[in-house]
């Protein structure tokens, strides 16, 4: 209602709404604070002013429709959690030590992507992509909650990892104890402990307890590889360089273990060429893995 172009009917239809549910107001005055408080607002709202009436009357319905469904949706407090919310992002080959206002601890490996958002129920991280570790300040009020790949992760104190890619979602839990639960309601919580793993992907899960030095070297700047296809440790290890390897079809199944440091696609290439039955040639930018026979 900050256009000055408001006629009665929009103010009488506006009134109307605000009394329908105590929740519209609570809605209302949200979506008023980040109207008045926003400074990137200003000009969006001199634009609405200076518009013609018919984009005005659109807009303003629209904003109606907008506060209704921030009601409808769980309010002003749903409406914070987006509005308020912290994007953090690695790049290639980048890590990144986070911070956040609670106290709470997080280390983004490369090529990461997470939302934090903090209301007075909860702690919130939107897992888009990647893989990071989160050590977490213990606030019985306010639950700490990883949502990755369509599970949720809900601790309270503890020290754990999480992976979030191609559809898949994989959590080691390093100290405490953590739940694990899909997203959508009516799925089985799983209560992880220290020591153990969970895998899951739509709804297959698998639950183990791994050597946490293995899935762990990446906070060290290494990799782990036990017996991984050599097309996987090389999409794994592209991750940290900017100078890419590429895998030709004929080797791509051959298997790879060992510690290597990230970073260095050449060394990787080398001690690779030692140990497999491969040759390694420059192909512009790209280092091309092919089997021993080709020229």
């Amino acid at each position: 209602m900050h256009a000055d172009d408001r006629d009665a009917a929009d103010e009488a239809a506006f009134r109307a709404w605000l009394s329908a549910s105590p929740d519209h107001a609570g809605a209302f005055e949200a979506v008023d604070r980040m109207w008045s408080d926003v400074g990137g607002l200003t000009d969006l709202r001199t634009d609405f002013r200076r518009a013609p009436r018919s984009r005005s009357v659109a807009s303003r319905r629209a904003l109606l429709a907008g506060v209704g469904l921030l009601a409808v949706t769980g309010g002003s407090a749903m409406f914070w959690r987006l509005a308020s919310a912290e994007v953090y992002e690695t790049d290639v080959g980048e890590q990144k030590h986070v911070s956040l206002d609670d106290g709470s601890q997080l280390f983004l490996d490369a090529q990461t992507r997470i939302s934090v958002s903090f209301t007075q129920t909860a702690r919130t991280v939107d897992m888009e992509y990647g893989r990071a570790n989160f050590r977490v300040v213990p606030d019985l009020k306010r639950p700490f909650i990883v949502e990755a790949a369509m599970r949720k992760i809900v601790a309270t104190r503890c020290n754990f990892d999480v992976r979030c890619q191609d559809g898949q979602v994989q959590v080691v839990l390093i100290h405490g104890e953590a739940d694990v639960k899909p997203a959508a309601a009516g799925g089985e919580n799983q209560r992880l402990k220290a020591g153990e793993r969970l895998v899951a992907s739509n709804e297959v899960e698998k639950r183990d307890k791994p050597d946490l030095s293995h899935v762990l070297a990446w906070q060290t700047g290494y990799e782990m590889f036990d017996n991984e296809e050599l097309a996987q440790a090389v999409e794994e290890m592209n991750r940290y360089s900017t100078a890419k390897l590429a895998v030709e079809p004929g080797v791509a199944g051959l298997k790879v273990s060992g510690m290597y440091r990230v970073g260095d696609n050449a060394a990787f290439a080398r001690a690779l060429s030692k140990l497999l039955p491969i040759n390694v040639r420059q192909a512009g930018d790209t280092l091309m893995l092919t089997a021993d026979s080709d020229p």
